[in-house]
């Protein structure tokens, strides 16, 4: 069990960063410290692990705190600051003093932050310090001058007007879907106003290739997914094979979204994982979430399935006929997720017309809106 103490003036994000932290299994928020004098005091009783600091801490002046933490109780921190109090200088001199990972606060506000928006950042960087070095300061420095670069871009992205698309298509196969994908792809609309995600139970050294494939077959934009790549209209983004994609928001905003990666261990162990890579877009607020359940083995999508109807989205399943192996379709479908049942030519025209506007799907009928054929 990781012991956490975290360190805010506000007594409001202290109790929103208790519930995102403490929602981590393995890990347990031990106490709460309102300034530099109360998280030094308990730090001496509490045995704490990691400390998730405010810069703006009250007694934290030119990281007085981290000097003391790191003289009296020597523990991992990681930093919450906003992007401005971030410098090179201050940076180095942190890490010297512990600190193994930093996250930018959303907003511009000193007295208010955001941190439910960028929740699964704050729970990526808690448990990294899992696999933190922390007496090679030279090596922290370096991984941390490279995200800091990373994030000062990302923010500039957020910034920008090319915001991810008000659609996000999510396709998922696996025994035949290599085919069933570029009978997809190649027939989607150049004027696509949508993101699509796709996640193929691949081998590692495969999914590059593969991508280049689509690419030839499409005026879309093709990339393999990497962290950091930004979801925009008109991009399609494969999933590399051996690990599990997801998304999640730009500095906090819902209406910029990038690609990113989870050690969480999917129920099914298939990588990449569709149940991952659904529920992350369901979860992200885009106001239209489409899944697309191919061909395949297994049951891979059917829990992503269920999280994108929770959240409003649709979900369409290939059908039996046009399947090399009605596996994770079947499943799907049995328990009631799918909106549409569609042989393999229909389902891009579907996504054409319905991403323009031209193909309206009830999403709030409980009896769920099974169509086997037509569009």
């Amino acid at each position: 069990m990781l012991r956490v103490l975290i360190a805010d003036g506000s007594s409001y994000s202290r109790l929103v960063l208790q519930d995102i932290i403490g929602s981590a299994d393995g890990v347990q928020v031990t106490d709460l410290a309102a300034d530099g004098g109360e998280l030094l005091e308990k730090l001496k009783v509490d045995k704490a692990e990691l400390v998730v600091l405010d810069y703006d801490l009250p007694n934290n002046e030119d990281l007085l705190v981290l000097k003391r933490i790191f003289s009296e109780v020597p523990v991992p921190v990681l930093l919450l600051l906003q992007q401005e109090q971030l410098t090179l200088e201050m940076l180095k001199q942190a890490v010297e003093l512990g600190v193994y990972g930093v996250v930018l606060k959303p907003g511009n506000s000193r007295y208010y932050t955001n941190y439910r928006s960028i929740a699964q950042e704050v729970l990526r960087k808690v448990l990294a310090v899992r696999q933190t070095e922390l007496y090679d300061t030279q090596q922290r420095l370096k991984q941390l001058q490279q995200e800091v670069v990373f994030l000062k871009e990302a923010s500039q992205l957020g910034r920008q007007n090319n915001s991810t698309a008000d659609t996000v298509i999510v396709i998922g196969a696996s025994t035949g879907g290599t085919q069933a994908v570029e009978s997809i792809v190649k027939q989607l609309s150049p004027d696509l106003n949508a993101s699509v995600l796709v996640a193929l139970h691949l081998p590692q050294n495969f999914t590059r290739t593969y991508s280049e494939r689509l690419r030839s077959l499409t005026p879309l934009k093709v990339v393999e997914g990497h962290r950091g790549v930004k979801l925009c209209p008109g991009k399609i983004i494969v999933a590399p094979g051996g690990c599990n994609m997801v998304v999640e928001s730009i500095m906090g905003s819902r209406e910029n979204l990038m690609v990113s990666f989870t050690d969480e261990e999917p129920v099914l162990y298939d990588q990449p994982s569709i149940d991952l890579l659904m529920r992350s877009v369901a979860q992200s607020a885009v106001k239209q979430v489409v899944g697309v359940i191919l061909t395949g083995m297994g049951k891979d999508g059917t829990s992503g399935a269920s999280y994108i109807r929770s959240r409003g989205g649709i979900v369409v399943a290939q059908n039996e006929e046009t399947s090399a192996i009605f596996g994770m379709a079947k499943s799907a479908i049995d328990s009631g997720y799918i909106n549409k049942v569609l042989p393999l030519p229909e389902i891009p025209q579907f996504l054409n017309r319905f991403v323009a506007g031209q193909q309206q799907v009830r999403v709030t009928d409980s009896k769920y809106e099974i169509e086997r054929t037509g569009i």
